[in-house]
């Protein structure tokens, strides 16, 4: 089966049309549908690291995190067909969900 190559309109990279979904391709769609879920697992890490420095009890938080990145997984499953390929995105949002955590944003 031969698909044709088109570019993605999030991204400007090119894929493969099998892979694509309204001209995104399948990265970006994933990067979408956990952009809040992202914000909200860098919000409670702030605030176990905010808590953990006054000595207060954080596993609530931790459990909180766990979900958090629990709802991602699901979305990544959601969108991706292939199992493989679905825990290497799972893996890559992970990694930015928890490189995100430090990033200062203005209000």
């Amino acid at each position: 089966m031969s698909s044709l190559l088109l570019f993605c309109r999030g991204c400007g990279k090119q894929v493969a049309s099998s892979q694509t979904r309204d001209g995104i391709c399948l990265e970006c769609q994933v990067r979408r549908s956990v952009a809040d879920l992202r914000d909200e697992h860098a919000r409670l890490w702030r605030k176990r690291e905010r808590y953990r420095t006054q000595n207060a009890n954080v596993e609530q938080i931790g459990r909180q995190i766990a979900r958090v990145e629990d709802r991602i997984a699901t979305r990544v499953r959601e969108l991706v067909p292939n199992e493989r390929e679905a825990v290497e995105h799972l893996r890559r949002e992970l990694e930015a969900a928890r490189g995100q955590r430090y990033d200062i944003k203005s209000v």
